[in-house]
């Protein structure tokens, strides 16, 4: 089969290939990250080498397969990601999604609250608090007495590595695959729900799947994977900056704390999401 016919492979096969570079990309990376660091990095006691093994796991398991599959299945690599410019090339687009990127903001913080409420005091609810308690842990470690120096490479390992790794691997290829199999909405809500499992933080899954969906919306409705990288980036950085000035702490709650604020801030993502979709329709 000739390179140029592979974009006619069927969905599953696609999906076979990509399952298979994932493996071995993650093995691959995961041990070089391993063999530079240590094994004491597993144990995160450094914050230095957890960030380096941290980026090679980043790196391994979200950037290099969706790229490696684009090349591999399509003539148009870069269009097969979805990295071409919007279907909207507007000042509105631009106004819109700041709105979503403001308007997220509250939207997570309100969610956020609204999980917490929502999970009853079970064994099974402690269990997951200990399975999150882990990821925090590692959060802490990155997070903690962080100069100008470790600002920066938190800004790669925690802000640009997941905003482009993890939007090549959902919105550009997973989302891809399954819009193949079905609708559009259906498509966006299974890759918001492995995006949401893949973070292991299931007592904030509810937030996480909210941006998942917000993410897979924006890419559908401006046709072009920048979107969603986009404001990904934002999101990410806005958690890092606020840690770096609140003493590596990560904000619980909204900086700007009150119900009129926070309508505002939903009021504003309704409003984006409105206008993106009004232009996706035009």
């Amino acid at each position: 089969m000739s390179h140029a016919n592979k974009e006619l492979w069927s969905p599953l096969r696609t999906g076979m290939a990509f399952l298979m570079i994932v493996l071995i990309s993650t093995t691959i990376f995961t041990g070089i990250g391993i063999l530079i660091t240590g094994t004491d990095a597993l144990n995160g006691t450094n914050a230095d080498q957890l960030r380096l093994l941290q980026f090679f796991n980043s790196i391994g398991l979200f950037l290099f397969p969706p790229i490696i599959l684009a090349f591999w299945v399509s003539t148009k690599p870069w269009c097969f990601l979805g990295l071409k410019a919007p279907a909207h090339n507007s000042r509105i687009l631009l106004i819109a999604l700041l709105f979503v990127a403001i308007g997220s903001f509250f939207a997570i913080d309100l969610l956020s609250r609204l999980n917490s409420i929502l999970l009853p005091d079970a064994p099974w609810v402690h269990a997951l608090e200990a399975q999150e308690a882990k990821v925090e842990f590692t959060l802490q470690r990155l997070l903690a007495n962080m100069t100008i120096t470790t600002l920066l490479l938190n800004g790669i390992v925690m802000v640009a590595a997941p905003a482009f790794g993890e939007e090549f691997f959902f919105r550009g290829v997973l989302q891809r695959l399954f819009t193949e199999r079905g609708s559009h909405h259906g498509a966006i809500l299974l890759t918001a729900l492995c995006f949401g499992l893949v973070h292991m933080q299931p007592l904030s899954l509810l937030p996480i799947l909210f941006m998942g969906l917000i993410f897979g919306y924006i890419k559908h409705w401006t046709g072009t994977l920048w979107a969603p990288i986009a404001l990904h980036f934002v999101n990410n950085g806005f958690a890092l900056g606020s840690a770096y000035l609140n003493d590596g702490r990560l904000l619980t709650e909204s900086t700007l704390n009150g119900t009129l604020w926070s309508l505002l801030g939903v009021f504003a993502l309704t409003a984006g999401l409105w206008i993106l979709s009004r232009l996706k329709s035009a």
